[in-house]
């Protein structure tokens, strides 16, 4: 049975509670998961190949070299800038991941599982990466004519007279054109897996057809909801560190009373093993950037032996942080889709919540009734 959706901010202020389930939270998590590891392995990678050593780079940025890095060569840089992209595009597979789950339930499906959500995000990675694609080269295409023309402008005297002359009409005309696109691609990182998730059928035009028609007739109703949904996200992923924070010190308190000072050196040898000092751990730990209210476990971290113990309760310290990720990027997923659905409903006035679910699921346990006719 559909639950009533109210085509107002009402349905994006409703994002924490709906996007608080176990298989929206895991579904974030595998592409996070998969865009980390990513990042780690072309990080790595730029890094061997700029010059360091890889003793070095474990010993200073362990398995979390997230800061940024000046390169002295140039394909470092590059290899860095994909590892960075690809991140990105796990990024925009886990919210297409959640917006399919939450259009299934618009559409009436509440059984549409965390294991299909993962298949179909995956089955639409041509189409997200051709939409991006589509975007790139154009952008490309154009930034080489300017480039083109900006040769024509070494021939003395007539290349200046033809730049001064054809700069408003078409030169300037079409670079703001360029300009846009270019805004399109970046806000498409967020909106693009969305309008995928809530297309049936594999559409690059008509995905990017939305994309651009939620841009220019719908602006600022998607930014505000954005903005919103962004505010509720960290929030909630704020509400849920502190909750995972101090349950984490409620279970030190009661190991230590059991093990002694073996399972307190286990536990500080561990939080040494973190970077407790990175930006974006320091985003979760606080309630707003720049604002100093927050918490964490700096004061109990020190540098000593390192037993496996310690490696393996630093990796499950990583994955309740991933799962916290896996939150924030299922409530912003969450307030995006439900928007979405909104201003399709305002700009279209089609309604997503009256479509049918993607797979249909009878009720085997108590099939339909049959007369003897209907078997004849």
């Amino acid at each position: 049975m559909k639950e009533p959706f109210p085509h107002d901010i009402r349905a994006v202020l409703a994002a924490p509670g709906k996007a608080l389930s176990l298989k929206k939270i895991f579904a974030a998590s595998v592409f996070l998961l998969a865009g980390y590891i990513a990042y780690l392995f072309f990080t790595y990678l730029a890094l061997l190949y700029d010059g360091v050593s890889f003793a070095y780079i474990w010993q200073s940025y362990g398995l979390f070299p997230l800061r940024m890095f000046a390169f002295d060569a140039a394909i470092a840089s590059i290899i860095r800038a994909i590892g960075l992209g690809l991140a990105g595009f796990c990024l925009s597979l886990a919210i297409m991941s959640n917006a399919v789950i939450h259009f299934e339930e618009l559409r009436g499906d509440f059984f549409f599982s965390a294991s299909a959500a993962i298949r179909f995000t995956i089955g639409r990675i041509p189409t997200l990466f051709l939409g991006n694609l589509s975007l790139v080269f154009f952008v490309g295409i154009i930034s080489l004519l300017a480039f083109l023309v900006g040769l024509v402008g070494r021939i003395p005297g007539l290349g200046e007279t033809l730049i001064g002359i054809f700069y408003v009409i078409p030169i300037f005309i079409t670079l703001v054109f360029t300009v846009f696109i270019i805004f399109v691609a970046v806000v498409g990182v967020l909106l693009l897996p969305v309008v995928i998730a809530a297309q049936k059928e594999k559409e690059v035009f008509d995905s990017l057809l939305q994309l651009f028609s939620v841009i220019i007739k719908e602006p600022i109703r998607f930014f505000w909801y954005l903005a919103l949904s962004s505010v509720l996200a960290k929030l909630a992923s704020f509400v849920m560190a502190y909750l995972f924070f101090r349950t984490i010190q409620f279970s030190r308190v009661l190991l230590i009373a059991g093990g002694g000072a073996r399972v307190e050196r286990l536990f500080n040898a561990a939080y040494a093993l973190l970077p407790l000092d990175s930006p974006l751990l320091s985003f979760l730990t606080n309630i707003f950037p720049g604002i100093v209210f927050g918490f964490g476990f700096n004061r109990w971290a020190y540098v000593a032996d390192k037993p496996l113990g310690a490696v393996f309760l630093a990796i499950s310290f990583c994955f309740l942080f991933v799962l916290i990720l896996g939150y924030a990027v299922a409530v912003l997923s969450a307030g995006l889709a439900r928007g979405y659905a909104v201003i399709r409903r305002m700009k279209d006035d089609y309604m997503i919540v009256d479509e049918k679910p993607l797979y249909s699921r009878l009720d085997e346990a108590n099939p339909p009734f049959q007369t003897e006719e209907e078997d004849i």
